[in-house]
């Protein structure tokens, strides 16, 4: 048996796959996680499970409180709160998922580049990325919804701009200790190639806060997506979002409160429960508490 095996260092197990494998170890964040599940699965079948269509409107119905034919009350159209919302929450995931997603990828690939190649890029980039954060976010969302106009285009690329900097940051700080291991310099030393040493040495490793910085951006991105919305900014009508909602019921706050109650809870839900998990995975991988989890 060789060193390295001795050691532990080949036969270290996945960490990736334990937290799959063993999930949250508190009930807090195993709520949280069972929450975001479900809102995802009802956002894709709710109209399978009979929410309803949202744009159907009775006018009998119009601003009727919660029954039981429909469970979240009726809007100023008689159309059904809970339909919409389903339908909403389905636009708002989608919507922030995917903005999260592009930057992740964006500045994972910005970061691990500039990181491993460093010198003259590493500066372009990273001052680049410093720009951008001396910006308030919300005039760089003004900004750029005022160029593009308002939309699902614009919300998309707001998200993106926004959470671009932070992953590119966090990326490259793992990444240029990454580079100084001894695994990598013995990679660079038997001539691999360049894109071999990232995606096999580099990125693993880098992956965990990875991990978190995505949680982090996609409850970043909720809230960026439901205040765009609410400004008149976001998603327009007839298309509902959860900040759409808000915007729509906000006039009739005293005749029907539950136009605002029901979305506002859950995007308030939505964005706590990313939150909450997305510090039980923070402190999952932290190098001083993980080993003593894994054993």
């Amino acid at each position: 048996m060789n060193d390295l095996t001795a050691s532990g260092a080949i036969d270290k197990p996945n960490r990736l796959f334990l937290l799959l494998r063993r999930g949250p170890t508190t009930w807090v964040p195993s709520v949280c996680l069972l929450f975001l599940l479900g809102a995802f699965s009802i956002a894709w079948i709710g109209p399978l499970l009979g929410t309803g269509d949202p744009e159907s409107m009775y006018p009998t119905y119009a601003f009727s409180s919660p029954s039981v034919q429909h469970p979240m009350g009726n809007d100023y159209l008689g159309r059904s709160v809970l339909a919409r919302v389903v339908f909403a929450l389905r636009v708002s995931l989608v919507l922030s998922a995917v903005s999260a997603m592009l930057a992740a990828l964006a500045g994972t690939f910005a970061g691990i580049t500039v990181g491993y190649v460093k010198g003259w890029a590493d500066e372009i980039v990273m001052r680049f990325m410093d720009i951008l954060f001396a910006f308030p976010s919300i005039l760089v969302a003004i900004l750029i919804a005022t160029v593009l106009g308002p939309g699902l285009y614009s919300v998309v690329v707001i998200i993106f701009v926004i959470s671009l900097p932070s992953f590119t940051r966090m990326v490259r700080g793992p990444t240029l200790s990454v580079c100084e291991t001894e695994y990598v310099t013995a990679a660079k030393s038997v001539g691999a190639a360049r894109p071999r040493i990232i995606f096999r040495h580099v990125l693993p490793n880098v992956m965990a806060p990875i991990l978190v910085q995505f949680s982090y951006a996609l409850s970043v991105a909720l809230i960026i997506e439901g205040s765009l919305s609410f400004l008149g900014l976001g998603v327009q009508p007839p298309q509902p979002s959860l900040g759409s909602l808000l915007l729509d019921g906000k006039k009739y706050m005293e005749l029907a409160p539950w136009m605002v109650l029901f979305p506002g809870v859950i995007l308030a839900l939505a964005v706590v429960s990313i939150n909450v998990f997305g510090d039980w995975l923070r402190d999952y991988f932290d190098p001083r508490l993980r080993d003593s989890r894994l054993q």
